[in-house]
């Protein structure tokens, strides 16, 4: 049964109190101040507390505060008895954590209504509480068990990555060119994979960092390029770039997975034998990155859904390929990325036109080197 304490230094109300609980089945313990209530609410933990607020040494508004500071008793449903009305008292009373009042002179009643109530919002405030815990519980067992699932997959991986390649520099054979270029391309959306898992993991914790420093895009972008070329070839793609020499303020590792991310996205939703390009853009103080594709486009309503978790395109939407979808989460981390690097990432695109996947990044400019001097070095295209 549910467990009620009662506090109030008038004897003889307190024992009114007690006497109607108990005729109501509760467990009713009783002190006569509020440090004797505070001993007692610790020891047993009340799932309600009952006091006066005028009592010697410590009120019942102090009680409720400090009930309400200590983790074992602040979801104690905590009710005020008290003859005050004005509203800055209730105010007061309020702020120091009280749920509910109870007006003297106490009406039986209404004594049995608000502990009712209390009670009832008390066991709902616990059972959430107990859910709470329980998913966080479940979401640290989830977190532990991705990291090592995904560590234990990374070597394996990388292995395998490794192996392919070797194999690659010593075949000649067209068909069996293909089949290891598709155990490659396999292989690569598994590490891909495996490191967007493992980047959620660390977003969701708050964990993830930023190690900006010039980077040489031109270099990371015929890196990239090198990379995405097997499955390219698979499709019959050209990937074709417009180069120019410029350095951007990055996190290398993170930008390479965004360009990676969306270069693998245009290869995936063009056809077979198309053209995807990569193009640069520079400004006075940022470079435009744009991964242009001759997919189907992507509808204009459904494109804010692009870089929200777990979104993934349907027949008629820009998707191509069943066999080729994906998690959902690549668009989700290309954002939290690259706005993580002090860029922005969006699309344009248009139904049977294919689309246009964009990344503004800081341009790295030395001290020597204005602004105004980049500017004239390489303006953007009007």
């Amino acid at each position: 049964m549910a467990k009620v304490l009662i506090v109030d230094d008038d004897r003889s109300s307190r024992a009114v109190m007690v006497e109607n609980l108990l005729s109501q089945g509760y467990t009713v313990f009783e002190a006569p101040d509020g440090q004797r209530a505070l001993e007692i609410a610790h020891r047993e933990t009340p799932d309600l507390v009952l006091s006066d607020w005028m009592m010697p040494q410590m009120e019942g508004i102090e009680l409720c505060s400090q009930l309400k500071a200590d983790a074992r008793t602040q979801w104690t449903y905590f009710i005020l008895v008290t003859a005050r009305s004005a509203s800055e008292d209730r105010v007061r009373g309020l702020d120091a954590g009280a749920d509910d009042f109870l007006s003297k002179p106490v009406e039986t009643n209404e004594l049995f209504a608000r502990v009712r109530t209390g009670l009832r919002l008390q066991a709902m405030q616990s059972e959430l509480s107990t859910q709470n815990h329980l998913l966080s519980r479940l979401n640290r067992f989830k977190s532990d068990m991705l990291a090592f699932a995904s560590h234990e997959i990374k070597t394996p991986l990388a292995v395998l990555r490794i192996s392919l390649e070797l194999l690659r520099l010593e075949t000649q054979q067209g068909e069996q060119v293909e089949l290891l270029d598709t155990a490659e391309q396999q292989a690569i959306q598994l590490s891909d994979l495996v490191a967007n898992l493992l980047n959620l993991r660390k977003l969701e914790e708050g964990h993830m960092e930023f190690n900006l420093q010039p980077i040489d895009l031109h270099e990371l972008i015929d890196k990239v390029v090198e990379q995405m070329n097997p499955f390219a070839r698979l499709r019959r793609q050209y990937i074709g770039i417009n180069q120019v020499p410029v350095r951007v303020l990055a996190d290398r590792d993170k930008l390479q997975q965004v360009l990676i991310n969306l270069l693998s996205n245009a290869c995936k939703y063009s056809p077979e034998g198309s053209r995807i390009l990569v193009q640069i853009h520079c400004g006075p103080s940022d470079v435009l990155i744009g991964i242009i594709d001759e997919g189907s486009g992507i509808a204009e309503d459904k494109q804010h859904y692009l870089f929200q978790r777990y979104t993934q395109l349907q027949e008629g939407e820009g998707f191509i390929n069943e066999r080729l979808q994906g998690t959902g989460l690549g668009l989700v981390l290309c954002q939290e990325f690259i706005q993580g690097m002090g860029g922005s990432i969006g699309v344009h695109s248009k139904q049977s036109r294919g689309s246009c996947f964009w990344v503004q990044m800081p341009q790295y400019l030395p001290p020597s080197v204005s602004v105004m001097e980049a500017h004239s070095m390489a303006p953007l295209p009007s």
